[in-house]
């Protein structure tokens, strides 16, 4: 099934009773958490989740303000009986098991991916990469391209402040071993313009020292939407933050911090939507890119209409109309001792 002609907007809540699946981790990231959270926002439900990962993916699940069952295993499936399962694991054999569980139980299966990456045999396939075009499999519902990157819906809200024109720069390249290349790229722009004040947004990680008191370490919070909306430019990685700057209109260098990011952060490059740097680049490079950036207005204002054309910020409510729609015909067509036994 095509995605054309499918509702932009979704109803104020979904009824449905909805189970999340979400990897994370410090070296994997945290986006496929922060998309769940941000999906079960725009289906106006608060978000179940169950993490593969450590006891820290846990507290991080739960100070992102989610539930999280204690099981994290498909069998929970079975006890929950939710009426949809939305899964967001990069790793073909893990989420083909939840996709599984969750067609044993008669739930409407959807799976998010980037890139194509991972198990696709849904009910609804979500890719909102921006090189994303293809259909899922036979019989799919897919929601593919950057119309439909999952992003909080109250993203298209927030107002880029006035003051935003100063010279702050956001650095948010993840955990685990780029935060030591995140820490070297604020001292660099410091450096070649000391007048530049650098936030890294370092989420759960202990921030390392640095030598200038105009670089400031950001604490775990709920998302980077408000330090983005402050900032002249940002730095980000080719994950969710890359789709979350762009759809602010922030002008952004996009830095593929993993060799899987490189399609992401090109293409946005290709579209005059971020400035791409090389995967590899040193911390040199990408601070000077930075910096030319800062003092280049006309390629900002070129960045900033780009992007949010590109990225406009509704893309998860477009694709929770869609899902809320399925699962309302779905629960109509079953039989009624059905509905009454749940």
């Amino acid at each position: 099934m095509s995605s054309a002609n499918l509702p932009v907007a979704a109803p104020d809540r979904c009824d449905a009773r909805v189970l999340f699946v979400a990897a994370a981790g410090p070296r994997r990231g945290y986006g496929h958490l922060v998309r769940c959270v941000s999906f079960a926002r725009a289906l106006g439900v608060r978000p179940l989740l169950a993490v593969r990962g450590s006891r820290r993916v846990v507290d991080t699940a739960l100070a992102f303000g989610a539930d999280v069952v204690a099981d994290a295993s498909p069998r929970v499936v079975r006890a929950l009986q939710p009426d949809v399962v939305i899964v967001d694991d990069p790793i073909a054999s893990s989420a083909k098991r939840w996709i599984t569980a969750g067609r044993r139980a008669g739930a409407l299966v959807v799976t998010v991916h980037d890139l194509g990456l991972g198990c696709r045999e849904a009910d609804v396939v979500i890719d909102g990469s921006v090189t994303r075009a293809g259909r899922g499999p036979k019989g799919s519902t897919s929601l593919n391209g950057s119309r439909f990157a999952l992003l909080d819906p109250r993203l298209h809200e927030t107002v880029r402040a006035r003051e935003a024109q100063h010279r702050r720069v956001v650095i948010a390249l993840g955990g685990g071993p780029r935060v030591r290349l995140a820490g070297a790229i604020a001292d660099a722009i410091v450096a070649a313009d000391p007048n530049t004040e650098v936030r890294i947004a370092g989420g759960f990680v202990v921030a390392p020292r640095s030598a200038s008191s105009k670089v400031v370490w950001i604490g775990a919070s709920r998302g980077l939407a408000a330090e983005l909306a402050q900032a002249s430019a940002a730095v980000v990685g080719g994950g969710v933050s890359l789709y979350e700057a762009c759809a602010l209109g922030v002008p952004t260098v996009g830095v593929p911090v993993v060799a899987a990011q490189v399609p992401t952060v090109r293409a946005f490059g290709r579209r005059g939507a971020v400035v791409a740097a090389p995967f590899g680049a040193s911390a040199q490079d990408v601070a000077d890119r930075t910096v030319s950036l800062m003092n280049d207005p006309t390629l900002q204002r070129s960045l900033t209409r780009r992007s949010q054309t590109l990225v406009d910020g509704r893309g998860a409510s477009r694709a929770a109309a869609t899902v809320i729609a399925m699962s309302q015909t779905r629960a109509a067509s079953k039989p009624a001792a059905h509905q009454e036994n749940r």
